[in-house]
């Protein structure tokens, strides 16, 4: 990876919050700044992924919770979300503060997602925050269309009864449109969800904060 100029990243940061505050589309906001600054492919991604315009980074921002506040509600998990965000701090990948408030990876999810051994300590991860949380249930979501998500969805399951954790783990042809038909807290970090979403507990954010400070 190209080291990156962060005396450049600030500024493009700041161009990038600029055009999106008068309401440029996001890609062409991103294509503007990057061919400006001649940035990487990673840095492109990092303005792409943090950076929201202010009052949707304010309405976001209120809607985010405790880990104490999701005890006794149900926890709808965004599977493949969260994992991948674990899975990149644990292998050392960069992770970014974002405007609203959520930890993100600024990896292109693949439909072709590998288990591996950072998935295992991903979801060890995972589950002892879950522990944690006291919710009444948890429910994971994993979208049918990556890789391995029928196999991942079952270890859940199975995990979740050696650790007897009340929830189940699904998957599904629309995550987002079937996380935000439930009731409950969302974990995702997700744009999509998150503008539906009521209540978000930031999972994978706070198993990051707590971990690899």
């Amino acid at each position: 990876m190209t080291p990156m100029n962060l005396e450049i990243l600030k500024e493009a940061i700041i161009d990038m919050r600029y055009l999106l505050n008068r309401g440029y589309n996001r890609k062409t906001a991103a294509d503007y700044v990057t061919s400006r600054y001649k940035l990487s492919k990673e840095e492109r991604a990092i303005i792409f992924r943090a950076v929201y315009p202010d009052e949707q980074a304010k309405s976001r921002l209120k809607k985010l919770i405790n880990i104490e506040e999701v005890a006794g509600n149900t926890l709808l998990i965004d599977g493949f979300n969260n994992i991948i965000t674990i899975e990149n701090a644990v292998r050392g990948a960069i992770l970014i503060k974002c405007d609203d408030g959520l930890i993100r990876d600024i990896s292109y999810t693949s439909r072709k997602f590998k288990m591996t051994q950072y998935t295992e300590t991903a979801i060890m991860m995972m589950f002892e925050t879950l522990k944690m949380c006291k919710a009444k249930e948890s429910i994971f979501f994993f979208d049918e269309q990556i890789s391995f998500s029928g196999e991942i969805a079952s270890k859940i399951r199975q995990k979740m009864r050696e650790e007897g954790i009340n929830g189940d783990a699904k998957t599904s042809k629309r995550n987002d449109t079937e996380i935000i038909s439930k009731d409950g807290i969302i974990a995702s970090s997700d744009s999509l969800i998150m503008e539906r979403a009521n209540k978000i507990f930031d999972l994978a954010g706070y198993i990051v904060n707590s971990k690899f400070k």
